[in-house]
């Protein structure tokens, strides 16, 4: 997971993006959205970003090289994140994170979506589809976080490694993301999914560890890799549908290592999604 201070401001810092793009933006619960979309078609394949940051950020690379064919691609910015305002700040569970994408779908009359959610998007990816399962026709999750991680990590570390992973986490929640990894760990009823739903789920082959820039514990950050690799076995049993990918050539921050791999698998998963439909509606 990109808590890393470091991270969030300076590689993920990209003030310009609403310039590249016909931004578009959308009022919802009082709050103004930002989302970015090109091509047509009446299947969406949405980019859904970590936590706290910047969609375009996330996903430049990949959102610039993909060519949709038959559907619309699509990225937006959750309230408080990249160009998204956020009218009164306030910390939201993952329940809300999740009404606001329902509200932003219905808006935009989004029926039938792919979702592709990085790390903490993840979350958010599945609690939208148990709320809307007949909408989403497939998740793609490119190094997603699941629930296990969080108790796992916690009793892998030593006590002075977790005590720097609280206290990374509370930054987020408190001072700059308001998004809650504890709050969102805690669920797991709202994240189930149609047994059914395809699913991809692409892990990263190199490590993240610029934790290291903490002083942590060279044993703390192996097992921060290590829980983070069991989590993403427990992601991978959440559909009887699913296919897992080691993605070897790239880290956490896939779209700066390695978006070809994502590209593949997005468009795979946007033409089954496609003939899924065409095929029902024949």
């Amino acid at each position: 997971m990109p808590y890393l201070m470091v991270f969030l401001l300076i590689i993920f810092s990209d003030p310009l993006w609403a310039d590249e793009h016909d931004t578009q933006f959308v009022d919802i619960n009082g709050n103004k959205l930002a989302y970015v979309c090109k091509g047509s078609g009446e299947l969406t394949v949405l980019l859904m970003a970590g936590m706290g940051l910047d969609a375009h950020a996330s996903f430049k690379n990949t959102f610039h090289n993909l060519k949709p064919n038959g559907y619309q691609l699509c990225f937006y910015d959750r309230a408080g994140t990249g160009q998204s305002g956020y009218t009164k700040p306030k910390v939201r569970g993952i329940s809300e994170l999740a009404d606001e994408l329902t509200l932003l779908t219905k808006t935009l009359n989004w029926k039938n979506l792919v979702l592709v959610p990085h790390s903490f998007g993840g979350f958010v990816a599945r609690a939208f589809t148990h709320k809307n399962p007949n909408v989403v026709k497939g998740i793609v999750f490119i190094d997603s976080a699941h629930e296990s991680w969080f108790n796992d990590m916690k009793h892998s570390m030593s006590a002075d490694g977790w005590k720097t992973m609280e206290w990374i986490m509370q930054w987020e929640r408190n001072t700059h993301s308001f998004e809650d990894f504890a709050e969102a760990s805690s669920h797991s009823s709202i994240y189930t999914i149609p047994q059914g739903l395809p699913i991809t789920v692409l892990s990263r082959g190199l490590p993240h560890v610029s934790i290291r820039q903490t002083k942590m514990r060279y044993s703390d950050v192996d097992a921060y890799t290590q829980s983070w690799d069991r989590s993403q076995t427990e992601l991978n049993k959440i559909s009887t549908n699913s296919k897992s990918v080691k993605m070897a050539y790239a880290s956490h921050l896939f779209d700066e290592t390695d978006p070809w791999i994502a590209i593949k698998y997005i468009e795979e998963m946007a033409k089954a999604a496609a003939n899924t439909r065409l095929k029902m509606s024949m």
